[in-house]
């Protein structure tokens, strides 16, 4: 076995050669494309980040949205619940004013229907002491005087 030296120097030559030219042609494209790659998962990977990062934050304004409209929705059924309350106040207070008006109005005509009774009942009286004195003394008195007799008699009476 002989080693032949030029052979061998052909091929190591041969081989530097070709490990140049894949250095050039083929490792420089092959790096870039894997760069380029590499840049473009980070990009990818930076946006997916952001994209998250704005949705939790999206996500916490529509869960404060919600908190919000809740305590909006409590404070409105609450002034609802406040106002019917102040209605039905309003009601009760009303229907007890036109009531004791009603009552105050009823005692007044009770009072004037009392005066009136008694006055028609002290004619009444009046007329029956006439009668009953004209048939006791069997002589007609004079209308002035019979009135003063019974005013009298009443008066007396009480």
């Amino acid at each position: 076995m002989d080693i032949i030296w030029q052979q061998v120097l052909t091929q190591i030559v041969g081989f530097l050669l070709l490990l140049l030219l894949l250095r050039k042609y083929a490792w420089g494209p092959l790096l870039q494309a894997l760069d380029d790659r590499k840049n473009k998962i980070a990009t990818d990977l930076a946006e997916i980040k952001a994209t998250q990062a704005n949705l939790a934050q999206l996500k916490q304004q529509y869960e404060e949205g919600q908190r919000n409209m809740e305590k909006l929705t409590q404070q409105k059924i609450q002034e609802a619940m406040l106002e019917g309350e102040r209605f039905a106040h309003k009601i009760t207070a009303d229907a007890r004013q036109e009531a004791d008006a009603i009552l105050i109005k009823a005692k007044a005509d009770i009072g004037r229907e009392v005066v009136l009774a008694r006055m028609a009942l002290r004619d009444e009286v009046a007329h029956l002491t006439i009668s009953a004195a004209e048939k006791l003394i069997r002589k007609e008195l004079s209308d002035q005087k019979n009135q003063e007799l019974v005013l009298q008699y009443i008066d007396e009476l009480r």
